[in-house]
């Protein structure tokens, strides 16, 4: 192997090291894009102010938050992956609906959904939202 292509592959490896770090200091924090997620997906609810980002923060913090788990969404993030094909984003955008009181007001779509706190099956007083009490009488 001569200097000319030792040189080369020294640069192309360096650069392949280097490359996937700088993707992932350029991306927006997880609780960023996690928030706009969330913000994207009900577009045509009225979320009450600081809402998101206080259920971003319970969320994260009552989850196990690592390096693997940081990658992984960066990666949702590079890739544009949305709700309907990631399981974890969807249970993020899912969670949030139900720890509002969004079932409480019988899913009134034209008042502001409050965040309550985090969804615990166990120890919410959020209703079941395919309860027939919710829906309208027809």
């Amino acid at each position: 192997m001569n200097r000319r292509k030792f040189v080369a592959l020294a640069g192309v490896g360096s650069g392949l090291l280097i490359f996937p770090s700088i993707l992932y200091l350029s991306s927006p924090s997880l609780r960023k894009y996690a928030g706009e997620l969330i913000k994207e997906e009900f577009h045509y609810l009225k979320l009450a102010p600081g809402g998101v980002e206080q259920y971003i923060e319970d969320y994260f913090n009552a989850s196990a938050n690592n390096m693997l788990t940081n990658l992984k969404w960066k990666s949702y993030y590079y890739l544009g992956i949305k709700a309907e094909n990631s399981n974890q984003i969807f249970e993020l955008v899912k969670y949030y609906l139900l720890s509002t009181d969004f079932f409480i007001h019988r899913m009134d779509e034209s008042r502001i959904v409050n965040y309550l706190g985090l969804y615990s099956p166990y120890k919410s007083p959020v209703p079941n939202p395919y309860s027939f009490v919710l829906y309208p009488e027809i």
